[in-house]
């Protein structure tokens, strides 16, 4: 039989349709005002705009200890594009519901070139200008345009709920900002004169970082049509371009980054422990997953600004699935609990860890096996990547192999390891399909649209900094798969930093190893958790 379709309407249901509709509203109803006040009393106006002393919730405005390292990233972009006028947003709030809007995040390049974080900056943009010195060479001066706090020198501090002083607290003025890096800070409404100054196709092309605010994508793009240098999607290739060198110049870490990057790490750590400190409770309740989400989630708020990304806290066969997020399932016995979470610092560098645990606290043996399997794997990529010349890729080639070789001692590789591995083979991708790592930093996949050679086919170089993440995965249903391993999942993942000395070094280090995985577990209870808090107080005084 065919599928049946909707029949079309006839002139008689439209006539229906329009005469049930004739007496809908076309104005909502005017005056409306919710649950809210009538701020408009005369006797409100005469007290609310004076007998304000200073604010005690400002804090002083300090150099963002990263303000030296955003001067030289500037450069470093500049010189990749030369001659041309780079604008990089800082980002919109987004909308969530009626008057809730999503927690706002810095944009990653826009951190990166100012060394500012957290969540200040919104509706900003960095702006990249070329100029030629006197000795006729090219270089380059930025600025920040922005839109001024509103604070209680402005009438709307009371009235404005998004951005007024009353509703979000005391904001960084433009003289702060400036002290916080350097830069010379410029009103948004001199933004579009600015991006008119001198361009055209016989002067500045300009270029935007898109995708961050719809507002400053679409005046970008009236002003290079109305100075003849094209629409949007005349320049799509320029943008994406501007996208790329942005991200290649994250590649090589300074010494700073480095640091906070391994300040991430530590506080994922922590927040790990707390994990294993939970998991007794975890284990006793209807969504055990959830609670220990939460946990790494708290640990995060507290520490951080926040976690890194999804975290993805998935037990028994749900740890196969990639990337499950829904967090919501109880834990059971002789089930493992894989946990992939990190942090993202106020600064907004980031960590990615992943351990695999048993949820009673014992590998079953066939657990056993498989972890080492992956743990084998691990360890097997460092060890390519620190070979004389290696280049990043190696480490995944690494993992792979040793991954098809475990197979094929477990009995589950269909065919013999020197096919799988063959350019037509690739049969061991069936239970690890995803990369083994990626690059680490404002970004948790960091650098991600930087060209091949300085990424996948780079030579390993100090400053560089990034993950290891093999895994198995072997689904419930897996038929290919002995009994006794469906429904394991298992994931170890690390962060890795290149040193001075060339070496490629773990920066995470804890319960790598089963025993060292069971030995961690058995020590931690319940009781240890508000403690670590104090502990981590006490350690930064």
């Amino acid at each position: 039989m065919s599928e049946q379709t909707e029949p079309a309407l006839g002139a008689e249901d439209l006539r229906r349709l329009r005469e049930a509709a004739a007496g809908n509203d076309v104005e909502p109803e005017p005056g409306r005002r919710g649950g809210g006040l009538r701020l408009n009393g005369k006797g409100f106006e005469d007290i609310i705009f004076s007998h304000w002393g200073p604010n005690p919730n400002k804090l002083p405005a300090v150099r963002s200890p990263l303000a030296d390292d955003a001067a030289k990233h500037r450069a470093e972009l500049a010189a990749k594009l030369p001659g041309e006028r780079l604008v990089i947003p800082a980002g919109a709030v987004r909308h969530r519901t009626w008057d809730t809007d999503f927690l706002f995040r810095t944009g990653t390049a826009f951190a990166h070139m100012t060394g500012l974080g957290r969540d200040l900056e919104a509706d900003a943009a960095l702006v990249i200008d070329p100029v030629v010195a006197a000795d006729g060479g090219v270089g380059h001066r930025a600025a920040i345009f922005l839109e001024p706090a509103i604070d209680r020198t402005n009438p709307r501090f009371f009235s404005d709920s998004k951005h007024g002083e009353f509703w979000v607290g005391p904001r960084p003025l433009p003289a702060d900002f400036h002290i916080m890096t350097g830069l010379e800070i410029r009103n948004m409404t001199e933004f579009e004169d600015a991006l008119r100054a001198g361009a055209g196709p016989d002067g500045i092309r300009i270029r935007v970082l898109r995708g961050y605010d719809p507002r400053i994508d679409a005046t970008v793009d009236r002003v290079r049509e109305e100075v003849g240098l094209g629409d949007a999607a005349a320049n799509r290739g320029v943008d994406a371009v501007l996208e790329q060198s942005s991200d290649e110049c994250r590649i090589i870490k300074t010494p700073r980054e480095l640091d906070e990057i391994r300040r991430a790490v530590v506080a994922t750590e922590r927040g790990f422990e707390r994990v294993a400190d939970v998991l007794p409770i975890a284990r006793k309740v209807k969504r055990g997953e959830r609670l220990l989400e939460a946990t790494f989630t708290h640990s995060c708020r507290y520490e951080g600004n926040g976690i890194a990304f999804g975290t993805n806290a998935a037990s028994g066969p749900r740890a196969t699935i990639l990337d499950y997020h829904a967090n919501d399932h109880a834990l059971r016995d002789g089930d493992l609990f894989l946990l992939d979470a990190g942090i993202e610092l106020d600064s907004l560098y980031a960590a990615d860890i992943t351990r695999t645990m048993p949820v009673g606290g014992r590998f079953t043996p066939a657990q056993r096996r498989v972890y080492q399997a992956v743990l084998d794997a691990s360890d097997a990529a460092i060890e390519a990547a620190n070979k004389p010349g290696a280049v990043y890729s190696d480490m995944l080639h690494a993992a792979l192999e040793s991954t098809a070789r475990s197979l094929a001692d477990m009995g589950i590789l269909p065919v013999s390891v020197e096919e799988a591995l063959s350019p037509d083979g690739h049969q061991h991708y069936r239970w690890l399909y995803h990369g083994t790592g990626h690059h680490l930093g404002l970004d948790v996949h960091d650098a991600y649209r930087s060209r091949n050679e300085l990424y996948a086919d780079a030579p390993l170089r100090p400053g560089m900094a990034f993950t290891l993440e093999p895994g198995l995965y072997f689904d419930a249903a897996d038929e290919l798969v002995p009994p006794e391993y469906r429904g394991i999942g298992v994931r170890i993942e690390d962060d890795l930093i290149v040193g001075e000395d060339g070496v490629t070094r773990l920066v995470s280090t804890f319960a790598r190893t089963p025993d060292e995985v069971e030995a961690w577990l058995a020590a931690h209870e319940p009781e240890d958790y508000l403690p670590s808090f104090l502990e981590h107080e006490a350690e930064c005084a």
